[in-house]
C-alpha cells in the first residue's frame, strides 16, 4: 500500500509563505504609500491565517493518515 507524506508540500507552502513575507517587507521600503497599504490589508492579511491553519490542518492529516497506515499495516499482519 502506497503511504502519503504531506510534509513536503507543507514545507514548500511554509517556505513560501515566508518568502512571500520576506519579500513583501523588502516592498515597503521602496513601496510604502497608500495603495501599498491597501494592498497589503486587501490582498496579503487575508492570506496569512489562512495558509497557517491549513498548515495547521495538514499536519493533524498526516498524523491521522499515519495511524491510518498502521492500523491497516497491523490488520494486514494477522
Amino acid at each position: 500500500m502506497k503511504s502519503f507524506d504531506l510534509s513536503g508540500g507543507a514545507s514548500k507552502l511554509a517556505l513560501a509563505l515566508k518568502q512571500l513575507d520576506i519579500k513583501w517587507n523588502a516592498a515597503t521600503d521602496a513601496w510604502n504609500d497608500t495603495t501599498a497599504k491597501t494592498f497589503h490589508k486587501d490582498h496579503l492579511e487575508p492570506i496569512m491565517p489562512d495558509v497557517k491553519q491549513t498548515l495547521e490542518a495538514i499536519g493533524r492529516l498526516a498524523e491521522v493518515l499515519s495511524r491510518a497506515a498502521r492500523d491497516v499495516a497491523d490488520e494486514g499482519g494477522r
